[in-house]
Parts: C-alpha cells; structure tokens; sequence
C-alpha cells in the first residue's frame, strides 16, 4: 500500500470523524477504527497482486501493517478531547476490554491525580473498571479502593477485575494492605457506601474521587438496552435494568410540559417545543415504543426530514 494510499484513508477518516459529529456520538471509536482498518487491509491487499506485477521492492513501496495500525488509530483518538496526552495505545489496551470498551481517557485520569498520594479512592462510575485498574497501579500505597455502579453488566466484568488486582498487588507486595470494595449501587449513595466500608472515611474523607459521567461502549452497543438509535430496540435506556421506570413509559406518560423540559434542559435540544408537541401526538396513535419509532419521529421535525 503506498504512502499516498495511507495519507488518503486517514484523512477520509478524520473526515468522517471530526466532520460529522452525530456520527463520532453514535458509533464507539473501536468500531471505527477497526471499520477503518479493514478498509486499509482491503487496500493493501487488493495493491498487493499490483506490486508483484509490477515486481516492486516491498521494503522500498510498502508500510507494515503495524505502521499502518498505528497511524489510523492514532488519528482517530488522539483527538478526542482537548487534551494534547500523547495516545499510548498499549495502555489502553492494557487497562481495558478489548472486546467491549476501551477507556480513551487513561492518560487524562492518570494525570489528574499524579501529583498526589492516594491513600483511598472511590471510582463512583466503575465502568469496565479501565481507570480505576491503571489508578491502583500507578498507586501503589493505596490502602482502601471503593468502586461504585448501577449497571449490574459493567459491575459483574469490574468487580472480576479488581479482584485480580487486589491479589496480585497483594502477592507481589507483602508490604501491600490493599483492601478493595466494589458495590453494584447508584454514587448518589456514596455516603452510606463509604459509612460501610468504614466510618473513619466519612470522617477523614477519602484522597480522591473520580465521576467518569456517561455512558460507554458496553451500553450504546447493545441494541437491547435502547441506548443507541443505530439499531432498532426497545425504548428502554435504563442504567439499571432493575429499576421501574423507562423511556417508553415517560414518553407515553409524562406530563407535555415536563417531556419539553426534559428536551430543553437535559437534551439541550433546541428544536424541544416541535418535538414535545409530536410526542404527545403519537400518543393519539398508540405511542412511541422503539427506539426506530422515535428516531423516525426526530427525523420528522428535523429540517428538511435530514437530521
């Protein structure tokens, strides 16, 4: 594959990433980049019989696979937020699930908390535990680790993981008293957790805190769990899949005034009152159950039905 070859994929993918904006939201950055790569292999193969034809030095005409992975997804994360961190791919790959989600701000978190000793940490949006398992290492006079959160799917992986890590520290650092807890709960019960792990801690406080707010990878990939409007689902949406209420019954249910500000404040949606207002029209017409119906319905008010 030719340097050219190289130059114009990644820049086709910059284009589709930091041009489109709904579609960096929508599409988790593994499946990108590795969309990305296999149009890079498809290249590179189909250029490969043309190189042989034409008995090219393959030293001298070619990049490695390995360079070609690297540059792409480089420049698809590199950029993801506004920090200049050097992207270490190894890293990620380190501290997080390859086959589910991939923690793209290690390096941020990492950072944040460098400059301090972390006697007690609580991670209150455990996640696939990716930051909290790159904290504990870079920590290691770390005494008391508290992981918090509500998705019983990412709690279960999580909870496997800081396992592992409390007895590995634990075994190759007698001098280690790491104690971990991890709770399948909601951070807006910090206090109580924290009261029963250890009393003292409401007390002292704890060294540091991380929110890591939104949702990852594990939960827009599902088409089950109606986060995503990519594939048809049911209008679910709920962190917890335990609790009560979900997006289905609010649209179908739910006061107007209170659906528009729902939109307006949390959505930040400013075409709300149009969208409000379809809402409860579909109501007449059996409601809104899937997350295509709804998508359809958005398209509807968007301009020109694009959006």
């Amino acid at each position: 594959m030719s340097s050219h070859a190289v130059t114009a994929t990644t820049a086709a993918v910059k284009q589709l990433l930091f041009h489109h904006p709904s579609t960096l939201l929508h599409y988790n950055r593994r499946h990108i980049i590795s969309s990305s790569l296999l149009a890079v292999s498809t290249l590179s193969s189909s250029s490969s019989s043309t190189r042989n034809k034409k008995k090219l030095n393959r030293k001298d005409n070619s990049v490695s696979s390995s360079s070609i992975r690297r540059v792409l997804t480089d420049s698809v994360v590199k950029r993801r937020t506004r920090s200049d961190i050097k992207f270490d791919e190894d890293s990620f790959r380190q501290f997080g699930d390859t086959g589910t989600h991939i923690p793209v701000m290690v390096g941020e978190v990492l950072e944040v908390f460098d400059s301090r000793k972390l006697y007690s940490f609580v991670d209150c949006t455990l996640g696939a535990a990716g930051h909290s398992s790159a904290i504990i290492q870079a920590h290691p006079e770390m005494q008391t680790y508290v992981g918090l959160d509500c998705d019983p799917v990412a709690h279960e992986k999580a909870k496997t993981k800081i396992d592992m890590i409390q007895t590995a520290t634990n075994s190759c650092d007698s001098t280690s008293d790491l104690k971990t807890h991890t709770f399948l709960r909601n951070f807006k019960n910090i206090r109580s957790t924290l009261s029963e792990v250890d009393e003292k801690l409401l007390i002292s406080g704890v060294n540091g805190i991380l929110m890591d707010l939104g949702m990852s990878s594990m939960q827009v990939n599902n088409a089950n769990r109606g986060f995503s409007v990519l594939c048809d689902g049911p209008l679910d949406m709920r962190m917890d899949p335990q609790a009560s209420l979900t997006a289905e019954d609010i649209l179908n249910s739910w006061p107007e005034a209170e659906i528009g500000q729902i939109l307006r404040d949390y959505g930040e949606e400013n075409n709300w009152r149009a969208l409000q207002k379809r809402i409860v029209k579909a109501r007449l017409s059996g409601g809104l159950h899937s997350t295509s119906e709804l998508v359809d319905l958005i398209r509807s008010c968007s301009s020109g039905g694009k959006g």
